[in-house]
């Protein structure tokens, strides 16, 4: 009988070593280009208690926590979902007395109780920068401007951006006096960009809608649409503060990324309070990045953006983590120069059996053999 043993639960794997080097890899460049932006890294516990880590601000969040009784201390802990609201207490509690805005970075797992929408695993890497305690405009700009530029610095080509506002909706709302039961049904249908029905509901609320919806696009081209929609009084603010960010965005990245607009986009942004953003790269058809404004649970202003690294494998012409690998020779193991070696990259890969050079260096995918002093290539 033919019985699979070892099996993990559904969305855990085990990362093998090209796929866990790569993951590795990219998170240290990450790291190091924000701490070149002045970040500061914080590493928290992938554990908590439930009550620090629930989050009444984002409670879709909190029913994807994978809870569990600690034995020792006879409470009830999770596993993190997230890291921006460890953060944020960790900011709140341990760091309070630093000035202000903070910068802060990470780079760990996370895990989630349901099936995540952008890929099937259920632990996955995340890498981010968050700005806490500042309202100003210009930490958002800060923020898209260093996740665009780090995705430049680890080789991501053809990267695009979109920008949205998904707030604007509730405010729309708010400025028509939309009850909150028929919000609901509203909101499904503006998320199909289906919204043929609230022509009888309400003509005026429509032609806002169908506006926003026709201007989404190109960043150059429908910025001028965006201006020219009258919004409400509720709506303005948050216009207002999305038309300054494009603007500043199309003056400063106008030729280096494509850039596209669409206010209404909210997958993902439900606890959002402001401008929001998503990165694309070459292929993929689901964000390597994505962030933007938000309140913290503790009520202060913060803005950040999240890296998915198991995002980053999956995109075409992405190469594969490779170093020069090299076989010592039996009689060479103990050469002075391999420290030397190793410093300049090479991985060695020591023949501890005395079997034959050639055979073993096959066997470990050696392109080289380090015999006497000299590396030579392997024929």
């Amino acid at each position: 009988m033919n019985q699979k043993k070892n099996l993990l639960p559904i969305g855990f794997r085990d990362i093998l070593t090209n796929e866990a080097n790569l993951q590795f890899e990219y998170g240290r460049k990450l790291l190091e280009n924000f701490e070149s932006w002045g970040y500061s890294f914080i590493d928290p516990p992938i554990i908590e208690y439930e009550k620090t880590l629930s989050d009444v601000k984002n409670k879709l969040l909190n029913k994807k926590t994978l809870s569990f009784f600690d034995p020792l201390t006879k409470e009830k802990v999770s596993l993190r979902p997230d890291i921006t609201s460890q953060l944020a207490r960790i900011a709140e509690d341990r760091l309070f007395s630093l000035p202000k805005p903070l910068r802060l970075c990470y780079f760990g797992d996370v895990f989630r109780a349901d099936k995540p929408k952008l890929s099937s695993d259920r632990q996955f890497k995340q890498a981010g920068v968050e700005i806490i305690g500042s309202k100003k405009l210009l930490a958002d700009l800060e923020v898209i401007n260093l996740s665009l530029d780090s995705l430049k610095k680890i080789n991501f080509k053809k990267i695009s951006l979109d920008i949205n506002a998904p707030v604007i909706l509730e405010k729309i709302f708010d400025d028509f006096k939309v009850s909150s039961a028929k919000r609901i049904n509203l909101r499904k249908l503006v998320a199909k960009k289906n919204i043929k029905e609230i022509y009888n509901y309400d003509l005026k609320l429509f032609k806002v809608l169908n506006e926003i919806i026709d201007s989404s696009g190109s960043l150059k081209k429908n910025l001028k649409r965006i201006k020219k929609i009258k919004f409400g009084n509720n709506a303005k603010k948050i216009i207002k503060d999305f038309i300054k960010i494009c603007s500043l965005l199309e003056k400063k990245n106008s030729d280096d990324y494509k850039v596209s607009i669409d206010l209404l986009d909210h997958r993902g942004f439900e606890y959002y309070t402001g401008v929001t953003f998503s990165i694309f790269c070459l292929n993929s058809s689901k964000e390597v990045c994505r962030g933007g404004r938000y309140v913290t649970s503790k009520n202060k202003d913060a803005v950040g953006a999240t890296f998915f690294l198991n995002q980053f494998l999956e995109l075409k012409n992405i190469s594969k983590y490779r170093k020069k690998k090299l076989l010592v020779s039996f009689e060479s193991i103990f050469d002075k120069n391999l420290p030397k070696l190793r410093k300049k990259g090479w991985i060695t890969i020591q023949n501890i059996d005395s079997d034959n050079d050639k055979k073993i260096a096959k066997l470990h995918n050696c392109k080289f053999i380090f015999k006497k002093n000299k590396i030579k290539p392997l024929k």
